[in-house]
C-alpha cells in the first residue's frame, strides 16, 4: 500500500507572520549654536515613522537630559495611521534648560504598535560662543582736596592718596601706592576700568611723588590703589602762597 506524503508548513515565531516594528528616520545629531548675547540657532529637524506591518498606536519625542526626561510631543494619531512625519523647530527645545544638564543630551523619539517597539534617538551638541565682556567706562571725574597735615578744613588724606609733609617752601610730598602717568595723553587715553587694570598690573609703582607749589606748579597724573579700588587722578594745583597748603586733584575710576 502506498501512503500518501502530505506536504505540512509550519510557521514560527521568526517567520514572516511576525509584525515588523516601526522604521524611524531621523538625523545621528542636532546642533544647537548659542551666541555670545545667548540667542541660540539651530536648523529644523524632520522626523518620519513608517510601520509597514501594523497600525502605530503611539509615538513619544522626548528629550533626555542626564535623568530627567523632558516630554516634546505625545503624538495625537488617527485610527489605522501607518506614517507620520513632522518638522521641529528650536522652539521646541528647551534651550534655556539645557545650560544647567551634564552628561549627554538625546532627542529621542518612540514609536508602538499593537505587538511592536522602535526607538530611536539624535544627540544633541550645543556650542556656547565665548561671552567677551564689555568694557566699564571709568566715572565721571569729581574733584577732592587734600590739606597739609594739621590742616583744619581738609584732610590730609583721601582716594588713597596722603599728603605725608612738606619736604621745603615749595615741594610736598605725597605717598601711598601709585603707577606715575608720563603725560596728559596717557591720562587721557585711559578710559576704562580694565585699561587701569592693565596698565596698573603691568607699571613699576613707587610709593611717593613730590610736587612743587604755586607758579612752580606742574600738573601730575598717576594711578593710586585705593584698597579695593584703582582711581586714576589728576592733580590739577598745589598752593603754599598765603598759607593756603591745599592740593587739588580730580579722580575718576
Amino acid at each position: 500500500m502506498m501512503l500518501a506524503m502530505m506536504a505540512v508548513t509550519f510557521v514560527g515565531c521568526g517567520d514572516k507572520d511576525d509584525p515588523n516594528p516601526p522604521v524611524i528616520t531621523m538625523p545621528t545629531k542636532i546642533v544647537i549654536n548659542v551666541d555670545a548675547n545667548y540667542v541660540p540657532s539651530m536648523e529644523d529637524v524632520m522626523v518620519s515613522v513608517n510601520s509597514p506591518d501594523e497600525d502605530l498606536t503611539a509615538i513619544e519625542v522626548y528629550v533626555q537630559m542626564g535623568t530627567f526626561k523632558y516630554a516634546v510631543e505625545d503624538v495625537e494619531l488617527e485610527k489605522k495611521q501607518t506614517a507620520w512625519t513632522k518638522t521641529y523647530t528650536l522652539a521646541d527645545f528647551p534651550v534655556a534648560e539645557f545650560g544647567d544638564v551634564t552628561g549627554t543630551l538625546e532627542f529621542c523619539i518612540k514609536a508602538t504598535t499593537a505587538n511592536t517597539e522602535a526607538n530611536r534617538s539624535a544627540t544633541i551638541e550645543i556650542n556656547f560662543e565665548p561671552v567677551i565682556p564689555e568694557d566699564t567706562p571709568l566715572t565721571p571725574a569729581v574733584e577732592f582736596t587734600l590739606g597739609r597735615p594739621g590742616h583744619d578744613g581738609y584732610p590730609a588724606t583721601a582716594m588713597g592718596v596722603t599728603w605725608a609733609s612738606n619736604v621745603d617752601g615749595n615741594t610736598a610730598k605725597f605717598t601711598g601706592t601709585f603707577v606715575m602717568l608720563a603725560n596728559e595723553t596717557v591720562y587721557n587715553n585711559l578710559e576704562t576700568v580694565e585699561a587701569l587694570e592693565e596698565l596698573f598690573g603691568t607699571e613699576a609703582k613707587v610709593t611717593e611723588f613730590t610736587a612743587k607749589s604755586d607758579a612752580n606748579f606742574h600738573p601730575q597724573y598717576f594711578i593710586v590703589q585705593d584698597g579695593a579700588t584703582l582711581r586714576l587722578v589728576k592733580m590739577t594745583n598745589l598752593k603754599f602762597a598765603e598759607g593756603a597748603n591745599k592740593a587739588w586733584f580730580m579722580e575718576s575710576h
